[in-house]
């Protein structure tokens, strides 16, 4: 996967015109030449229905004038709320080390205001501008396709 921009990350995906994952909430991260996104999606079901969300966190490496894809990870649901549990129990430890490590550091910026959690207009997405996800059709070309 590459792509110009971090907001051409998406997760969105149709197959012959009907919506069969649907992108709930993203986030990114960046700093410097490397960048985190995170988005929590849902997939249809055969019956119509939705499945239980699922996070997935896709790491991207700014290459010349792209970013490319470094590495990507999906879990379950519960998987992720045993992540946010965990990183919950840590936030002190985050918090007293971490306090001064980015001050005045504008690369550790958490970028554009739209690109936080909760933002409905973040989560919608044109999937004919969209990068096809892991595990899509279009993701098994290869690497740099």
């Amino acid at each position: 996967m590459r792509v110009a921009e971090l907001d051409e990350v998406t997760y969105d995906l149709e197959i012959d015109g009907e919506q069969v994952r649907r992108t709930l909430h993203r986030r990114v991260w960046e700093r410097g030449a490397w960048a985190t996104v995170a988005i929590a999606y849902e997939e249809r079901r055969p019956d119509g229905g939705w499945k239980p969300a699922r996070l997935a966190m896709i790491r991207l490496q700014r290459v010349r004038d792209a970013w490319k894809q470094h590495a990507a990870i999906t879990l379950r649901g519960s998987d992720a709320l045993g992540l946010a549990q965990a990183l919950g129990e840590w936030q002190g430890a985050f918090g007293a080390a971490g306090a001064g490590d980015s001050a005045g550091d504008p690369a550790d910026s958490a970028g554009d205001p739209a690109d936080s959690a909760g933002d409905p207009a973040d989560s919608a997405g044109n999937p004919a501008d969209s990068i096809e996800a892991p595990g899509s059709p279009e993701a098994l070309d290869g690497p740099d396709a």
